[in-house]
């Protein structure tokens, strides 16, 4: 289970008359090409990680004896930052305005922060000072998270002004949200008073509610696309875990991915397409699509891969090779 860690119908018509014209003359001009993959690594990084991809942009973060975060761009070209007194910094989101946020630890505990596409950091606590993570952001510039003051874990929300929300699901013991959307409406999961753990959405007025699929013990609500559609996974009274997707009016559909068991969701594109891990053996990516069909995917020399996040059927995530080194890479689409 995945836990914290436009308009082209001219081409493609075209491209389908010279598929159809390729094949009256028995030709096989047209066969569907195998996705590429870029694996890279920040300079001097021993372990690289992936937390989100936007407008081409990765964000995430790797291990040189600490933790640092990075930004590759759509060139390939790297920024590593820190934010002010950090021993260790995790970025964990990427809008699509090229702002990051994240997490880190001074030494006094967690603080969150947001670094701008020109390099400029900014970092915030909890209400009254409290240690905080942050999760997710959107193109506005609003952030949610999760922060830890004498009672537990409450979830975020930290307006563009900086102004901070305290909120909680119904009933909860723990409330972690992990992702927003550009209407600022909210994704998590929530513990309640037995330690049972269900997905939640926050709408932008505030109201929260409860999502479960049918049959769910336990339920990860992990991402919302730009649609309002969210995504997740959730385990069986059997301890099976399934795929499920939410769309905006609240329907829930539920899938499996093809030869491969265990479905943890992590990514979920505007198209509704999912990306994620599943378990054939080691750990595999996939990607599975609103007509059913799914992949399942593995970068060349990999032994275990991890899909994370998908934006217009280009999916970036990192694998471990067979030293035991972890790589990022980037799928096309």
């Amino acid at each position: 289970m995945f836990n914290r860690q436009k308009g082209r119908v001219g081409l493609h018509r075209s491209r389908l008359l010279l598929c159809v014209a390729a094949a009256s003359l028995g030709l096989s001009l047209c066969a569907q090409a195998k996705p590429t993959y870029t694996t890279f690594d920040p300079p001097d990084s021993t372990k690289t990680l992936v937390t989100g991809i936007n407008n081409g942009a990765i964000t995430g973060y790797y291990q040189n004896i600490t933790q640092h975060g990075y930004v590759r761009a759509a060139d390939g070209t790297f920024a590593e930052f820190d934010p002010p007194n950090s021993q260790n910094t995790y970025a964990e989101a990427i809008s699509s305005t090229g702002a990051v946020t994240g997490y880190f630890d001074d030494g006094s505990g967690y603080h969150g922060f947001v670094r701008t596409a020109d390099g400029t950091i900014t970092t915030f606590d909890g209400p009254g000072a409290t240690p905080a993570e942050a999760f997710g952001i959107n193109k506005r510039g609003a952030i949610t998270g999760d922060y830890e003051d004498s009672v537990g874990w409450h979830g975020f929300l930290r307006k563009p002004s900086g102004r901070i929300e305290r909120f909680d699901a119904p009933g909860s013991s723990y409330t972690n949200p992990l992702g927003i959307n550009n209407e600022g409406t909210i994704v998590g999961i929530y513990l309640d008073s037995f330690n049972v753990q269900h997905g939640f959405v926050r709408a932008a007025d505030g109201t929260i509610s409860t999502i479960d699929p049918l049959g769910s013990t336990l339920t990860e609500a992990t991402t919302i696309n730009r649609k309002g559609a969210i995504a997740g996974d959730y385990q069986d009274a059997d301890g099976n875990s399934h795929g499920f997707v939410r769309t905006a009016d609240g329907t829930i559909s539920t899938f499996d991915v093809s030869g491969c068991r265990d479905p943890g969701v992590s990514g979920l594109d505007s198209r509704g397409r999912v990306t994620g891990f599943c378990i054939a053996g080691p750990y595999h990516g996939f990607e599975w699509r609103p007509d059913g069909k799914s992949t399942v995917f593995d970068p060349p020399g990999s032994v275990f891969t991890i899909g994370v996040s998908i934006d217009g059927g280009a999916i970036a995530g990192y694998y471990q090779d067979d030293q035991g080194y972890l790589h990022g890479y980037l799928r096309d689409r």
